[in-house]
């Protein structure tokens, strides 16, 4: 039938034979087929003939156009026109009920109200109705004009399905899934930004109040600049009685906690030391810790950070100042803020032989350190209930608190708390003077030959008793290496580590001398000979025990035989070191020169380009000798170290060192200071001009970038072995810092801690 036409919307047809012949005899003359069963239920003709229509093909008969096939038939249009509505003459129904016996005569015999128009014969005969069921004639439907026009009522029904069509197309589809995806980053985005927002009814949030869980119970704190505070947190069993002077222990049983709901909105600070030596009163049960948190999830943990801090390990007066921020720097960057108060003074670093003989391991001293390797642990048991995340802690100490911060770097267990540190305003040494070692005085200070006494006595005069200069934050040093917290070997870090310090260091421990230094010569060598301690001995030894001067002042025997040994020392004549003074020029208790004059006179050229200004000098000179240059010597000393040692390993442990050279005012005078960079990043740093918005934001994007990953430069970060970071209004990397190359063996000016 390929090529066949098909008029109007019936089928079209074609002899079998091929001939276009009228079908044989044999075929028209067939016996009928038995009548079907009549059934009980009569439909009514019209329905009828319409049923048995469509069961028999659905349409009429048509042939193929004349001239394109053989024996095609052409069907006039008229022939194709449905008949009238209604029968006149029921007789001639041609779908009533047969009364003879041969169905074909019948119907040849009865004129059909369907009779078609005359159909012109352009070949040899007349089709008829009775050739659609002739099995020798094939009948192919029209797929597309077989169908019927939709009703009205169906119009909508088609529209939608069109539409659903169209829908399922392939554009359509990559449009859907594109704005499927916006859709899911705007949710994902506002979410993100909303995040914190009290929107959601929280049943721990009862405005201002605020609850959350710990290992040992609920506790409540309070709302406050949109972050969640708790104030005054116990961390550890109360160092009271007879835990006085031992080592912080965890809270691990349920009769050192508390019953019900502890209310965390108050810290009772320690018994401490200020500036001047003075004793702050205040609790023996101190050790609490402060947190602040933006959230209280678990199901997105945010970096932590450890903060401790103070001008010397006797106190810590700057603790509630640097802390006055933390909820909105904790809310702002998506930190949590943890800043824990450990014992001070002689509570907190006491190397007592008694109390070492009441314990085993027999050791004593440095409780300080204890409590915070104990809130360490406790932060890593309990900081999940606040919204931190224990795998990312940073613990960032200052001054006295990174003198406490760097034996945990470094000690076989304490690393497993923290996974990076920062550390400024200190030098990382460790302690050498074992606590067998301990000054006689600190030990000897409290008259007590007893644990019970040690115990008993109050302790506003456990803090009276050491000497004034073991009270001043320039004082003796407090650590000892105790074999337990501070182990006696010292060891190489860890974590990822970052040294840094200050231009101007050491300004506020000089700030005695800021009114007096005038333009006197002789004012300024006193200073520098002050601030250098050249006149302090350290266990019966000058301090600086490895300049010439002190050999030459040391060396047995008679002048003569010094002045001999003088010209055999190696670095005698180098141009840095000066001459050994003459016994007449030493000075002594009635002479007019200090002890270790010489030695500042040297330094006093080293310095010469900022003599118009004595006090920037003052301040930059003691700064170098004390923290900065011994800072950067050793970060790159253990940069160094770590790269030889595993060189394919040392990415992971890398150290890092920076010098912050911005200069502010301030109390101390137009100095980089050494609290202006832990002020930028615990944010209560108070700019006055653009610059120091600037510098401000570039030290804090590189504090938080350290924390988050490990690295304080986004593309290749530079070791401190090749290279220290000079932080300003933007950063910049330097080789080294020529002024330190003075200072290279200066670590003996800084065993303050």
């Amino acid at each position: 039938m390929s090529g066949v036409p098909v008029v109007g919307r019936y089928v079209a047809r074609s002899w079998s034979n091929g001939s276009g012949a009228a079908p044989r005899g044999d075929q028209r003359h067939q016996p009928a087929p038995a009548p079907r069963p009549r059934s009980p239920w009569r439909i009514p003709a019209f329905f009828r003939r319409k049923f048995e229509i469509a069961q028999r093909g659905g349409g009429r008969v048509a042939s193929t156009a004349p001239g394109e096939s053989e024996g095609g038939v052409a069907v006039t249009e008229e022939a194709f026109k449905d008949p009238p509505p209604t029968l006149k003459d029921p007789l001639k129904d041609p779908l009533r009920e047969s009364t003879s016996t041969d169905p074909i005569k019948d119907f040849e015999a009865t004129s059909s109200p369907y009779d078609e128009p005359e159909i012109h014969d352009v070949s040899f005969r007349e089709p008829r109705y009775l050739d659609l069921f002739d099995p020798s004639v094939s009948v192919v439907r029209d797929p597309k004009l077989d169908q019927p026009r939709p009703a009205a009522k169906n119009r909508a029904r088609s529209f939608f399905s069109r539409t659903l069509a169209s829908i399922a197309s392939t554009r359509v589809i990559i449009g859907c899934s594109i704005i499927l995806v916006v859709l899911v980053v705007v949710i994902v985005t506002l979410a993100s930004t909303t995040h914190g927002v009290f929107s959601i009814p929280d049943p721990r949030i009862q405005h201002p109040y605020v609850t959350t869980v710990t290992t040992c119970g609920l506790v409540q704190g309070c709302i406050e600049d949109g972050a969640y505070v708790f104030r005054g947190l116990p961390y550890a069993v109360p160092p009271l009685g007879k835990l006085r002077f031992r080592p912080a222990q965890l809270q691990t049983d349920l009769s050192d906690c508390w019953t019900g709901t502890y209310v965390a909105n108050v810290t009772q600070p320690c018994w401490s030391y200020d500036s001047q030596g003075a004793i702050v009163e205040g609790f023996e049960d101190c050790l609490l810790i402060d947190i602040f948190t933006p959230q209280l999830g678990y199901d997105s943990p945010l970096p932590v950070i450890v903060y401790v801090g103070g001008a010397s390990l006797g106190g810590d007066t700057k603790r509630p100042w640097l802390l006055s921020k933390a909820a909105v720097l904790a809310k702002n960057k998506r930190v949590v803020v943890l800043a824990p108060q450990v014992r001070r003074g002689l509570l907190g670093f006491f190397p007592h032989p008694k109390l070492a003989a009441s314990t085993y391991p027999h050791t004593a001293g440095n409780q300080g350190v204890s409590d915070l390797y104990t809130a360490l642990t406790w932060v890593q048991h309990n900081v999940e209930h606040f919204g931190g995340d224990p795998e990312q802690v940073t613990l960032l100490g200052h001054q006295a608190g990174a003198a406490m911060a760097w034996p945990l770097i470094t000690s076989p267990y304490g690393h497993r708390l923290i996974q990076s540190a920062w550390v400024t305003g200190s030098v990382p040494l460790h302690p050498e003077v074992p606590w067998r070692e301990a000054d006689p005085k600190l030990v000897e200070s409290l008259n007590c030959s007893t644990v019970m006494c040690l115990e008993s006595l109050p302790a506003s005069t456990v803090m009276e008793a050491p000497p004034l200069e073991w009270r001043s934050p320039q004082g003796r040093s407090w650590l000892v290496a105790d074999g337990i917290i501070v182990p006696f070997v010292p060891s190489m870090p860890q974590v990822p580590l970052m040294i840094g310090s200050t231009r101007q260091a050491a300004a506020h421990h000089l700030l005695s001398w800021q009114e007096r230094l005038g333009t006197s010569q002789q004012q300024l060598l006193d200073a520098v000979v002050d601030g250098l301690r050249l006149n302090e001995y350290n266990y019966g030894q000058p301090v600086w025990s490895g300049s010439p001067a002190y050999i030459y002042n040391n060396w047995p025997g008679s002048p003569e035989g010094r002045q001999d040994a003088w010209s055999r020392y190696p670095g005698s004549n180098e141009e840095r070191w000066p001459q050994p003074p003459r016994d007449e020029d030493r000075g002594s208790e009635s002479g007019s020169l200090m002890p270790g004059t010489a030695e500042a006179e040297a330094a006093l050229d080293w310095y010469a380009d900022l003599k118009d200004d004595p006090w920037v000098l003052l301040t930059t000179l003691v700064s170098d000798a004390t923290v900065t240059c011994p800072a950067l010597a050793t970060a790159a000393s253990l940069a160094r170290t770590i790269f030889q040692t595993h060189p394919t390993g040392s990415e992971d442990v890398p150290v890092y060192a920076y010098l912050s050279r911005h200069t502010r005012v301030s109390r101390a005078g137009t100095l980089a200071d050494g609290l202006s960079d832990v002020e930028s990043i615990l944010g209560v740093f108070q700019p006055q001009t653009e610059d120091d918005v600037q510098y401000a934001h570039t030290i804090q994007d590189m504090f938080f970038l350290f924390i988050n990953t490990g690295s304080p430069d986004w593309h290749s970060a530079t070791p401190a072995h090749l290279g220290v970071y000079m932080i300003d209004e933007k950063i910049n990397v330097e080789r080294t810092r020529l002024k330190c190359e003075h200072w290279t063996n200066s670590s003996h000016f800084i065993r303050r801690f």
